[in-house]
């Protein structure tokens, strides 16, 4: 996201732009370039001059070479009507406007200065200046509201950038220029494709509106509203938000950046797919801190860690937090990740669920760490501690570590339980599946036995260290390692008071059952999948700013709107024309 709105020179083509036209059309010392006072207007030069009436008008034609002056603007053309005391003239064939470093030429320039309304035309009208090439067909200003307009196409080039769209304003007083119709914009760091655009040029603030992608070499962006504020360096992109750096995905109703600070904040179903570390994370606050690389998800987190092997682990908590550790030694890159979840922190995959206050994970070993009354069930037995970390090896549990009043229970009945209690304890798994228990200190285990399915006794065992085998969730043995007690009691001679461990609880109400439990109400995780689609479709129309007029030409306009109350309208023409506008607000 940083390398699509980073841009230096950003909007600079049309900043550059729209200040010449201001300056030659608009003149901002308040004097209009058109005022039809001899003594503001000076006759250069002209072949011959001659006196016409017609209907009753007074006009005088200049012919041949004609040159005229005001203040430090020059006009030459073939030839210029001037309808006195009407202020108002036509100037036809190579017309050129010229002011300090600028050249404005055209076919025709018709300006009425009692409207204060102009009008260049031409097969190709054109200004230049030391930095700015800009072409169009129609260019429109009016020197009281200070405003300029072109439709039927323009492109804007520099020396390394270029611009184009079908029609657009500028409103000098405002320093605002509102562009629409297939907008595009190119420079050495991005392509810009979008519907419309707004450019406050004295603010340096970019709104644009409407379908619009950038693109570069390591991103594509998708969104259908946003700005940018050159000045500031922060960025806003709402309504179906999509970034795609290729390992990363971004969604979200709204996602906001801050080049300075580097910091990102996604509001409103977000969520980021990391391909490379295969989890997904959702939220409705989500928080990225380029520079540290801290990241922070708030408000209904949840985070899905996809197996190749196995299936799918959903996780959430009150806050989701994503740690990077560098390595400040020797090459400053990322060592490894760390998932923590602070509060009420549950999870489930099909063969392990959990919960607990606090947990981290941490990437590099795959070494899942749970603090604060953390209970985790595998398939029918109940594991608890003081705190517990759990070894993921190709993706399925390998070994958990139990350490403090540990404790495993399974049920045997609706009424009886096997009971393991120790200070700490190390589970080995095979296939996911818990197949043996090392007790290490003030080792006690309560088991039932059965004789062809019917219980006939329980052993009550105390030994400092033991291990137990356990088959098909099934103790199969028991191996006492230090000076063991057990006492065996036929089944109908014991009282269940008797065979409870100090410490036993159990907490199947606690245990979530299915990923429903777990998915915030209300989430569809697939919820992006539309999203995706669309901007997909919209990546694949890319295209390049237009090279010459000639390209745009399908957008010929017979009638604009560009403000309330104000329609500019040009001569017909052969070609079938059609009408569009622009709404700026």
């Amino acid at each position: 996201m940083v390398a699509i709105v980073a841009n230096p020179t950003g909007m600079r083509v049309l900043k550059m732009a729209l200040a010449v036209l201001t300056i030659t059309l608009l003149q901002g010392s308040g004097k209009t370039l058109f005022a039809q006072q001899k003594r503001e207007v000076f006759i250069n030069h002209a072949d011959s001059m001659r006196n016409l009436k017609v209907d009753g008008k007074d006009i005088r034609r200049l012919l041949g070479n004609v040159s005229i002056r005001h203040e430090e603007t020059t006009i030459t053309c073939d030839s210029l009507y001037d309808y006195v005391g009407l202020n108002k003239f036509d100037a036809y064939s190579n017309v050129k406007v010229f002011q300090e470093t600028t050249t404005l030429y055209g076919d025709t320039l018709n300006f009425n200065g009692v409207t204060k309304r102009g009008k260049v035309r031409g097969k190709v009208v054109r200004m230049v200046d030391e930095e700015t090439t800009m072409v169009t067909r129609f260019l429109d200003f009016e020197t009281v509201n200070k405003t300029v307009n072109y439709y039927g196409g323009a492109v804007i080039n520099t020396t390394d950038s270029r611009f184009s769209s079908d029609r657009g304003k500028y409103y000098s007083n405002q320093k605002r220029f509102v562009a629409a119709g297939n907008v595009a914009y190119i420079d050495p760091d991005i392509l810009l494709n979008t519907d419309s655009l707004e450019y406050y040029t004295e603010v340096e603030l970019i709104k644009f509106y409407g379908s619009t992608r950038i693109y570069n070499e390591e991103n594509y962006l998708y969104s259908e509203r946003g700005q940018h504020n050159r000045d500031t360096q922060e960025s806003e992109f709402h309504i179906n938000a999509f970034i795609d750096n290729g390992d990363q995905k971004l969604y979200g109703n709204s996602i906001f950046y801050d080049r300075n600070t580097g910091v990102s904040i996604i509001e409103g179903n977000g969520l980021v797919i990391d391909t490379t570390q295969r989890i997904n994370i959702y939220g409705q606050h989500l928080t990225y801190n380029q520079k540290t690389e801290f990241a922070e998800v708030k408000h209904e987190p949840l985070a899905m860690l996809v197996s190749e092997q196995s299936d799918t682990l959903y996780l959430r908590a009150d806050r989701l937090l994503g740690i990077s550790v560098k390595d400040t030694v020797y090459t400053d890159s990322t060592l490894y990740n760390q998932l923590v979840g602070v509060g009420d922190v549950r999870f489930f995959r099909h063969d392990i669920q959990g919960v607990c206050d606090s947990m981290l994970y941490h990437s590099v070993d795959s070494i899942l760490y749970m603090h604060k009354d953390p209970i985790l069930w595998n398939s029918e037995n109940q594991l608890t501690a003081d705190n517990v970390s759990i070894e993921f090896r190709n993706e399925t549990i390998h070994r958990m570590k139990f350490t403090g009043s540990s404790f495993v229970t399974s049920q045997e009945d609706s009424i009886r339980f096997n009971q393991i209690k120790g200070r700490d304890m190390v589970g080995f798994f095979t296939n996911g599946k818990l197949t043996r228990l090392d007790v290490n200190g003030n080792g006690e285990t309560v088991y039932y036995g059965r004789d062809k399915g019917e219980l006939v006794g329980v052993n009550k065992a105390e030994s400092s260290r033991l291990s137990i085998g356990i088959k098909d969730n099934k103790v199969v043995s028991i191996m006492f390692r230090e000076s063991p007690v057990a006492t065996l009691f036929p089944i109908d001679k014991v009282e269940l008071q008797d065979v409870m461990i100090k410490g036993f609880a159990w907490h199947t109400d606690k245990r979530p059952q299915s990923p429903d439990d777990i998915i915030p109400t209300g989430l569809d995780v697939n919820f992006y999948l539309p999203i995706l689609s669309k901007a997909d479709r919209y990546r694949a129309q890319k295209r390049n700013p237009a090279e010459s007029l000639d390209d745009l030409a399908g957008e010929k306009i017979e009638e604009i709107t560009l403000d309330k109350g104000l329609e500019l309208k040009k001569p017909n023409l052969s070609n079938d024309l059609k009408r569009v506008s622009i709404h700026p607000h």
